[in-house]
């Protein structure tokens, strides 16, 4: 069994990665603090901490969609949550109804053929870097 008080050792916030429990696909991110991680717990809803707003609001409020807890995970050194959900409606309803709110492709490897990415490996990235620019051919075939 976990001990809980190692997680709120050293940080009043933790970072939280939302896996859809039916497809292992990451829907979202988002932080917890103490108040919502006991939400989370005893109503086996998903809450999160507003770090703009400071407040603390279960998902899917206002819309009516749900992410009903299926499993609670720590990484190995209690600096981030694991959870896996059953998601019930869009994580982007206002946007077009997705299912994950990772929606804008950086990167995307063709196997037998030459993607284009952001060389961040290979360039030297400093302020004055364009990260606009998509025409850096990916060498690494």
């Amino acid at each position: 069994m976990i001990d809980l008080s190692k997680l709120w050792q050293m940080r009043d916030i933790l970072p939280v990665i939302v896996v859809d429990n039916l497809t292992g696909k990451v829907i979202n991110h988002g932080y917890m603090n103490k108040e919502a991680f006991a939400y989370t717990l005893k109503t086996h809803r998903v809450w999160y901490y507003d770090l703009e707003e400071k407040t603390v609001e279960m998902f899917g409020k206002e819309s009516g969609e749900v992410q009903k807890l299926i499993q609670m995970k720590a990484d190995s050194n209690y600096e981030s949550l694991l959870i896996y959900v059953d998601q019930v409606g869009f994580v982007l309803h206002k946007d077009k109804g997705y299912k994950t709110c990772y929606i804008h492709e950086i990167y995307t490897r063709n196997h037998g053929g030459v993607s284009k990415r952001r060389k961040f490996g290979k360039v030297e990235v400093d302020e004055n870097f364009d990260y606009s620019k998509e025409d850096y051919e990916d060498d690494y075939e």
